[in-house]
């Protein structure tokens, strides 16, 4: 298996696929290897290079290792949503979202909300809608706005795969700080990811490296028959868990 993550290492400046990566992939899935993408994104932000890569029922790791599922094109009209095969799925603990939207809210961050094929966020100020737009560009993903907190959600026990806490660049060693005091590493995992305005909160038992664990079981491929690439600290994990974890030339330090 070949499994690379997206952004920063598999696209381009520009957040593409180019050509010739797409179609050197083909041809491997074409030769027997399994092909998979392995990222930080929210499923729908991996729509658009799953489709690029025209490789049937791809396995994808999203969410920074909470969801896994095999993704082929719906087929018919282009407007069509895809197929998703759901291998696997956990959720952040509703105590944990609960923290996490006091944190936000005393130090006026916006929380973002990833369930299912769905992210919300609940701007309170333009630097909130400043944040969510730019993720936006970014990812291709559209935003929904959540005036209640999650207060509904989380009565229904609508649980997310993961959450985003944004701010502004400036208050990014605050953000880091006041999570790491909140969160110990037995109650979530913090990711901190290349960006310097969000960082990331999924459960304890979510990471980059134990979703690849997983997608390959249910592949029925050995870890070390496994090829890592990817390039940022979220990637740690993932390229620890491979037989062969590969830093790209921009990687982080």
């Amino acid at each position: 298996m070949v499994a690379l993550d997206l952004d920063g290492t598999l696209l381009s400046s520009n957040g593409n696929v180019a050509d010739v990566q797409a179609e050197y992939l083909r041809g491997l899935s074409e030769k027997g290897f399994h092909v998979c993408i392995a990222t930080g994104r929210a499923a729908m932000g991996t729509h658009v290079p799953a489709a690029k890569l025209q490789i049937p029922r791809l396995p994808i790791v999203c969410s920074n290792g909470s969801r896994g599922f095999f993704w082929s094109e719906g087929g018919g009209s282009a407007t069509e949503r895809p197929v998703i095969e759901e291998q696997f799925h956990y959720h952040v603990p509703k105590d944990i979202v609960q923290r996490a939207l006091l944190l936000a809210n005393k130090h006026d961050f916006c929380l973002q909300y990833y369930y299912k094929d769905f992210v919300y966020a609940n701007q309170k100020s333009e630097i909130h809608y400043t944040c969510t737009k730019k993720y936006t560009e970014i990812t291709g993903v559209r935003i929904q706005h959540i005036s209640d907190d999650y207060k509904e959600m989380l009565e229904k026990n609508q649980l997310p795969s993961k959450l985003l806490l944004l701010f502004d660049s400036a208050d990014n060693l605050k953000a880091r700080k006041v999570a790491n005091e909140a969160f110990g590493p037995s109650e979530a995992t913090i990711v901190k990811g290349n960006w310097t305005w969000f960082l990331e909160i999924l459960s304890a038992t979510s990471n980059k490296g134990i979703g690849l664990r997983h997608m390959c079981e249910k592949l029925n491929v050995p870890l070390e028959e496994v090829i890592a690439i990817g390039d940022g600290c979220n990637d740690i994990e993932f390229l620890q868990m491979a037989g062969l974890g590969v830093a790209v030339q921009n990687a982080e330090a």
